[in-house]
């Protein structure tokens, strides 16, 4: 076995890790390699707990990363009430990737800047490119995931112009709302699910036409991922450029919305996070995410009010009921302090 060096393990998710060497376990660190292939699509632009996800991604040897979606949001979303949301996403994901100057280049593409409208047809973007090609790419020893965190537009419209692609990744989706027979009815909220709400048709398309493998993660499930203001301040802010990035976009939240009259309280949810949780942080023999619980049922429809109805496909899916938080929180916060070293 040829000796490990810094520039070896800079060109894994813990670069920092390398000034480490005279720690304790750095060697077995060393030799984490890339176990999985990931598509990461998300609405940059929005709520920061996507900031969050993509860094803890970044910072996560047993990925590989091959490609990141820069999506819309919905429209006039206080977060981004522009018309160049994608654009605006690819941006803000730049910037992240800013922060880790050693790692390989990533590709980042910009998704459409606008929900599907039944009846109007989408031209070819580099996205739906982008996501076809990597999806199209055989790899027996790596599976491909794809990790979306908002809504579902560009791989709905790449599943459009290519079928095939549903048969080559599992879809990792943090959206949709509670299912009544798994939760205490007054944990139902009224309103439509954020990420769904984004783009419901491209949901539909996805639930009631494809045969995609998805793991979802509901909103009652996410809305659990709750991190104390006080972690923020006190483990995540003094980790280096990456923790006071991403503390900074969480302070700006509660001051906005304290502006305009919201008292969000002492905890954020990072809602975007059980992505890393259900793809790096998978267990090491029979890789799953094996300290996450979920149930196995057949995908509902989505009905055009973004209700549940019932399954019109035999398919079935994984509904994610809790996510390992204590795993997921301790690993993120290590991780940024490592690297906040460098």
């Amino acid at each position: 076995m040829k000796k490990l060096t810094r520039r070896d393990f800079t060109a894994s998710g813990l670069g920092a890790l390398a000034t480490l060497s005279a720690s304790p376990g750095l060697a077995a660190q060393l030799l984490i390699q890339p176990r999985m292939r990931v598509i990461i699509d998300n609405d940059f632009s929005g709520d920061p707990d996507d900031l969050f996800q993509l860094a803890h991604h970044l910072l996560s040897p047993s990925v590989d990363i091959r490609l990141i979606v820069g999506s819309h949001l919905g429209i006039k979303d206080p977060f981004d009430p522009s018309t160049t949301q994608a654009a605006n996403a690819v941006a803000r994901a730049k910037e992240i990737l800013s922060l880790f100057p050693s790692r390989p280049a990533t590709k980042v593409v910009q998704g459409a800047e606008m929900a599907i409208r039944p009846g109007t047809p989408y031209p070819p973007s580099k996205a739906v490119e982008a996501i076809i090609a990597e999806a199209m790419h055989h790899d027996q020893k790596m599976p491909l995931y794809y990790c979306a965190g908002g809504g579902l537009t560009d791989l709905a419209m790449a599943w459009k112009a290519e079928p095939a692609i549903s048969k080559n990744m599992i879809l990792t989706w943090i959206g949709g709302p509670e299912y009544p027979d798994l939760v205490d009815p007054s944990n139902i909220i009224p309103d439509i699910d954020y990420n769904l709400n984004i783009d419901i048709k491209s949901a539909q398309i996805i639930f009631n036409e494809s045969d995609f493998q998805i793991w979802q993660i509901p909103r009652d499930t996410y809305r659990k991922m709750l991190i104390s203001h006080t972690e923020i301040t006190e483990r995540i802010r003094p980790a280096g450029r990456v923790g006071r990035f991403l503390a900074d976009h969480v302070d700006n939240v509660i001051e906005l919305a304290g502006h305009y009259g919201f008292n969000l309280g002492e905890t954020y949810v990072l809602g975007d996070s059980p992505l890393v949780t259900l793809t790096a942080l998978q267990s090491p023999f029979q890789p799953d995410p094996a300290s996450s619980r979920y149930v196995t049922r057949a995908a509902p429809r989505i009905n055009d009010d973004g209700t549940y109805g019932p399954p019109s496909t035999s398919k079935k899916i994984r509904v994610y009921r809790d996510i390992d938080q204590r795993l997921t929180f301790d690993d993120l916060m290590e991780k940024l302090l490592i690297y906040g070293r460098s």
